[in-house]
């Protein structure tokens, strides 16, 4: 995934489009709990750690405006390794490659909108459920109905990815 997005802003980032990836149908078997900033996987930070240390990826510490910090992460120097002989990239992992690029340009925010958006579908609530519990839940960034609308029409788009 790294090589393809070159690098990824943001732990919060990284966990909200391998969880998008995963609802989309993609092979990601990592499990997810609902946290204060949407899905998480304490397996897939793990993960990431392991691959910082085993040099499959890169983790630079950014100061951040309020003294805290930016976690920026892009393929390791064994990246190359783990792609050594891999078959010709099929219809799907371009769909993927695709997805993780559309899903990186976008802001932290608004995929930690969808994320939930997509983690409340999962346990079965409807839209009009979705929409009125979004607020509720993270009334900091998403009380702003037109807020919740644009989330809501950012994931509807992400069906054309859906495998």
């Amino acid at each position: 995934m790294l090589v393809t997005a070159g690098e990824v802003r943001g732990r919060k980032k990284f966990q909200k489009i391998v969880f998008i990836a995963q609802r989309l149908g993609y092979p990601f078997a990592e499990p997810f709990d609902l946290h204060v900033w949407g899905p998480y996987s304490e397996v897939l930070a793990v993960k990431l750690k392991e691959m910082t240390d085993w040099g499959f990826a890169c983790e630079a510490v950014l100061p951040g405006p309020a003294g805290n910090h930016h976690y920026v992460y892009a393929p390791g120097p064994n990246a190359a390794l783990a792609l050594a002989g891999a078959q010709e990239p099929d219809h799907a992992q371009e769909r993927l490659a695709s997805l993780v690029t559309h899903l990186n340009d976008q802001d932290a925010t608004l995929l930690e909108g969808v994320a939930t958006v997509l983690y409340l579908q999962s346990k079965g609530l409807a839209n009009q459920d979705v929409c009125e519990r979004l607020p509720r839940l993270k009334p900091d960034k998403f009380s702003d109905p037109a807020r919740v609308s644009a989330v809501l029409a950012f994931t509807n788009q992400l069906d054309f990815f859906r495998t």
